[in-house]
């Protein structure tokens, strides 16, 4: 069973479509008198699905010849359409999504070319860059709460294997005062240490890359669900990508940005260390 409504659509979606088989999807719209658009969306996890009726299902499964899945597919569909714990935010639909999928991770990979990731962000880093990008009429520390709360994933008792590689451009990008950097970079080296969690930064001397067109991207992998798929954060939307060619894509630049990195441990450390100590002497 799914852990959260995210995850329950997600699994609902795919099992709908592993039990139509080799099956036509014309046929199936014509015996199910439906539009192919509703069909098409009951078996798209993420944004772009729909949970279908139980009235639905249970024609569905008829049709399948499957009615013993009856029970425990309206017992995902219940689960799907249960509140979570980000509703009182009212956070974008995508970025809701995204955050219930990491909430339960198994692994997670992120590429960060401007921002210090989420996960290993000040409070006071967070609240400069959501104050700066930050709609119109958005509720600051709203936002600012969210953020944080994202973060305790890291501190689960099996937590997500975590990988971050981060553009050294992000490292120096003032945001807000030179205490404020040194404290966020020093926090970082912090998350470092966790045993969760590898770090690499990508320097500028690694030159062209793989991910130059790139401003950031995510990996996430729920094992336990079969759930890989990428993310795409930009300044006006988001989205999931979750075909096989699209995430060997990512994972191909990934490995190409990992290998274009510093190293985990030391001559990361390093770099991070003699950043930390320009930002304190600024503050000076």
């Amino acid at each position: 069973m799914a852990d959260n409504p995210t995850l329950a659509q997600w699994q609902l979606a795919q099992e709908l479509r592993e039990l139509r088989g080799d099956r036509k999807f014309g046929d199936v719209v014509k015996a199910m008198r439906t539009a192919a658009n509703s069909l098409a969306r009951w078996e798209t996890p993420g944004d772009g699905g729909a949970v279908p009726g139980a009235s639905a299902i249970e024609r569905l499964l008829n049709l399948y010849e499957a009615p013993e899945q009856l029970d425990r597919l309206l017992a995902l569909r219940k689960q799907a359409r249960e509140p979570d714990r980000w509703q009182p935010y009212d956070l974008e639909r995508s970025y809701r999504s995204y955050a219930n999928i990491e909430a339960q991770a198994t692994s997670v990979e992120m590429y960060q070319s401007q921002l210090i990731p989420g996960l290993a962000q000040t409070e006071d880093y967070a609240r400069a860059v959501i104050r700066a990008t930050m709609r119109p009429n958005s509720d600051l520390d709203r936002e600012i709460q969210v953020r944080l709360t994202r973060q305790e994933v890291l501190k689960r008792p099996t937590p997500p294997n975590v990988w971050m590689i981060v553009a050294e451009a992000a490292l120096r990008q003032r945001i807000g005062s030179a205490a404020l950097m040194a404290d966020q970079t020093e926090h970082l080296m912090e998350v470092a240490e966790l045993p969760s969690v590898t770090l690499q930064v990508l320097p500028y001397s690694a030159g062209a890359h793989a991910a130059l067109t790139l401003s950031s991207f995510s990996i996430l992998q729920v094992e336990h669900h079969g759930l890989v798929t990428v993310y795409l954060q930009g300044p006006s939307s988001h989205m999931f990508m979750s075909s096989a060619e699209n995430v060997e894509h990512y994972a191909d630049i990934y490995n190409r940005l990992r290998a274009a990195a510093l190293d985990d441990g030391t001559p990361t450390l390093a770099l991070l260390e003699r950043i930390a100590r320009e930002h304190s002497q600024d503050k000076e």
